[in-house]
């Protein structure tokens, strides 16, 4: 009788455990594809799961219905249902009318590519009406969903994942050519016996047929890239790297009492205010778009992309980055104007009794509102082109080249003969471009606005302390001031349970980093597979972990050339990897192989090994410049010194002036007094 009560609880212990109920959402598609997931819905609600669907008002076949484990949760967007129909209805007839066959293949693209034009416009929209409703994501966020599951048709349910910190699946039939399959999630298509998705063939081909399968997955890749890359640009302003650095150093002054003010550009993507946050919003009007910010996310990406810098492209990448800095100036200038000759906003901020300004320099001008506010001013900041802001703005001493690579070159610390040419020779020409392309045209808005002559330089050399987001895990030993504080790593923390956790984590480049912690801190992570952003490399150097960097753009390359020279990641080039099995055994050997992981472990321990965590020493130096009223004593002198003094031209001249002196004076004495020397040698 005892056994038989032993499986009996046994049994109802299993049970319980399969039917625990748990918090799922679902970010859901129209027509045929929601038909597919309410039944999923379904079988969920039958275990005892509680399931969030999120609804756009204007949804055309989603009604919500009455069910206590089934919430239907309906947000605002600016269209109604028969728009929805209308793409449907011209999605159908430009099938029907251009059926895409050998020859019409790339008419029925030119033809489909109008109408996914007008659907990227209602995803977009559908995008804001989640990700810009800070009321629906602060509840949401409360809900504590384990899982989203995702129709990727609809783009933005992963970053509305990201954002909740929360795994996600997807549910699909298929892409176009399997791009999305292939790209984005890294499943293999040999063309020579799987057939392209929209080609008609079988896995039996023959050669005339692999042919045409051949150049319907790159006609169709080609088709992908050129229809869904402007939401690169998008994803990327949705995870906003900056502000996501700066915001968790706002929080933990929120947690200590400190009022705090947020300016804030009239459009923003990812800055939203908030009536019931502890952070007040003061909000900058512009005349500027969303649109253009996508153009010049987009204009970035695909610098980096087609004029990758090298040897032999770097005066072509710095004539392309002059357009770019063009643009940013041009966007740049209508925040500057925003503020310092809004006469009502400045008012508001003098009589707000601010005690100091943390600036990201990125966006150029803060410095200028902390003059005109008359407060001292903290830079955060990863660092500048070839270090230039930081040598000649924050005067650290001249970097030795010798050793010391220049940012975003990728190099390290250990350089051939050849590697310290190309390291001169970008050194030169970034400052050269820098100070012709970006700091004269601010020279003169500066002076403008201060009406007297002045620089950018000059300006922003009066910053109290620079927190550097990086630290000495990451960076090779190289000259820096005392009021330089290295903070890197202050968004990391502890990880949080997961309900279940894959082997590796891929972050794509467009997905950056946003509050996913848990995962790579979990137990059963073995590796990381990241395009090398700052953040996601210190969450990986954090939680221990083996790193595959595919690095792509800007500050990528640098950083995975320094986790490859100190050990704990191996890098894959994202221009020539071509090879499944190249990634797969790479993958293998960081997974399996005890010397990375514990290379991994080292810059861990060290990274932990500090008197003081990095996200308490932003904050107490921030609060520093508070109680002091400044950091005048970390100042270097070098501050207050002419280019000609800085670099003491004219005092090695004053020795050999005194020599040079001596001998003529005393040229009449040399025929009697070298006699006598010579005399008393001999003796």
């Amino acid at each position: 009788m005892l056994n038989k009560n032993v499986l009996l609880w046994s049994l109802m212990i299993s049970l319980l455990g399969i039917t625990l109920g748990g918090n799922v959402l679902i970010w859901p598609m129209e027509g045929s594809h929601w038909l597919n997931i309410k039944i999923i819905i379904d079988e969920l609600i039958k275990k005892e799961h509680n399931v969030t669907v999120l609804v756009a008002s204007g949804a055309l076949f989603i009604t919500p219905t009455s069910n206590p484990s089934l919430i239907f949760e309906i947000y605002k967007v600016p269209f109604g249902k028969e728009r929805i129909e209308g793409i449907i209805k011209n999605f159908v007839l430009t099938w029907m009318e251009n059926r895409p066959s050998p020859s019409t293949i790339w008419r029925f693209y030119q033809e489909i590519a109008k109408v996914i034009k007008d659907f990227h416009m209602l995803s977009r929209e559908i995008c804001d009406g989640v990700l810009k409703n800070q009321k629906l994501m602060d509840k949401l966020k409360k809900s504590k969903f384990e899982v989203l599951i995702s129709d990727p048709v609809f783009p933005c349910g992963d970053i509305v994942a990201l954002k909740l910190g929360i795994p996600f699946m997807y549910s699909l039939r298929f892409s176009p050519a399997s791009t999305v399959e292939k790209h984005c999630g890294k499943v293999p298509f040999p063309p020579s016996y799987v057939p392209a998705i929209l080609s008609e063939l079988t896995d039996q081909m023959s050669f005339t047929d692999r042919v045409r399968n051949f150049m319907s997955y790159h006609l169709q890749d080609y088709m992908f890239d050129t229809l869904w890359k402007s939401w690169d640009s998008y994803y990327s302003e949705a995870l906003g790297i900056h502000w996501l650095n700066i915001k968790v150093i706002l929080e933990e002054l929120v947690q200590r009492n400190h009022n705090v003010t947020v300016l804030a550009s009239s459009t923003t993507a990812f800055i939203n205010s908030n009536p019931d946050s502890p952070v007040n919003f003061e909000v900058i009007p512009v005349s500027y778009t969303n649109s253009h910010i996508d153009s010049f996310i987009e204009h970035m990406i695909m610098l980096w992309i087609d004029h990758r810098p090298t040897l032999l492209t770097l005066w072509t990448f710095y004539k392309e980055l002059g357009k770019l800095l063009d643009t940013f100036f041009q966007i740049n200038v209508q925040i500057c104007d925003g503020i310092l000759n809004n006469p009502k906003l400045m008012a508001r901020l003098q009589k707000g009794g601010f005690d100091v300004l943390v600036v990201d320099p990125t966006t150029i001008c803060g410095d200028l509102v902390a003059l005109k506010l008359g407060i001292p001013f903290v830079y955060t900041l990863r660092f500048s082109p070839a270090s230039t802001v930081e040598r000649h703005c924050g005067k650290i001493p001249a970097f030795p080249l010798s050793y010391v690579p220049v940012a975003m070159v990728g190099l390290t610390d250990r350089m051939t003969f050849l590697q310290r040419v190309k390291n001169v020779m970008f050194f030169i020409l970034s400052n050269f471009w820098i100070q012709q392309l970006d700091t004269q045209v601010w020279n003169q808005f500066y002076s403008e606005t201060l009406g007297r002559p002045t620089t950018l330089c000059e300006i922003m050399g009066k910053a109290e302390i620079w927190l550097i987001r990086t630290y000495w895990d990451f960076e090779f030993p190289r000259p820096y001031l005392p009021n330089f504080e290295f903070v890197g790593g202050l968004h990391c923390k502890p990880a949080k349970p997961l309900p279940k956790v894959g082997l590796l984590q891929w972050r794509t480049y467009n997905k950056q980093f946003a509050e996913i912690h848990p995962i790579p801190g979990h137990p059963k992570t073995k590796a990381f597979v990241t395009h090398g952003g700052t953040n996601g490399i210190n969450e990986a150097i954090y939680h221990g972990i083996p790193m595959m960097g595919i690095p792509s753009f800007v500050d990528q390359p640098d950083n995975i050339a320094h986790m490859k020279a100190k050990a704990p990641g191996v890098i894959l080039n994202f221009h020539t990897m071509f090879s499944t099995d190249l990634f797969l055994s790479v993958l293998l050997s960081l997974c399996f192989s005890f010397r990375y992981k514990e290379n991994a472990m080292t810059l861990s321990r060290i990274h932990h090994d500090q008197p003081i965590k990095p996200l308490d020493q932003a904050v107490f130096w921030i609060e520093f410049v508070m109680r002091h009223k400044g950091a005048k004593h970390l100042r270097p002198a070098s501050h207050d010194l002419t280019w000609f003094q800085y670099h003491s031209f004219g005092c090695d001249w004053v020795p050999v002036g005194l020599c040079g002196n001596c001998c003529i004076c005393h040229h009449p004495m040399l025929p009697v007094l070298l006699p006598e020397v010579c005399k008393k040698r001999e003796e």
